[in-house]
């Protein structure tokens, strides 16, 4: 059951929790521009982290796990691929209709969930195929 998860819809709940309850931020400072954390740079510059950033790494060490979760085959995979196409359109329809969703650290995690089941899906076609010429090849 935990493989046919998609991981990235942990962080569409998060930050739609985040978003949509106001309960981190303000009305002039989003939760996703709020600075997480100044790091002084041996250049001199300051290096400011705000926690889209956060969410953004965060969410990429998720695709990360994803990627390599797609590499499996069976019925489980191919659930995973299609649960992860319902996250992409929600996310997309949240980031065209909801308020406070159109913004580019959402665009950038929409893109990661377009990735993540483009990915998949191709992964898992060409594992197969491969699976399957090796299969032939052994049988002949």
């Amino acid at each position: 059951m935990y493989q046919m998860f998609p991981l990235l819809a942990i962080s569409l709940v998060v930050f739609a929790v985040l978003t949509l309850t106001g309960a981190v931020g303000t009305a002039d400072t989003p939760w996703y521009e709020m600075l997480f954390v100044q790091l002084p740079m041996v250049s001199g510059d300051m290096w400011n982290v705000s926690w889209g950033d956060v969410f953004l790494l965060s969410s990429m060490g998720l695709l990360f796990v994803e990627l390599l979760r797609s590499t499996k085959t069976g019925s489980e995979s191919i659930m995973n691929h299609a649960l992860s196409v319902v996250v992409f359109v929600v996310a997309l329809l949240l980031f065209i209709i909801v308020k406070g969703f159109g913004n580019s650290v959402f665009f950038l995690y929409m893109a990661m969930t377009f990735l993540d089941f483009m990915a998949g899906f191709i992964v898992t076609t060409v594992t197969a195929r491969r699976d399957l010429n090796v299969a032939e090849g052994t049988v002949g």
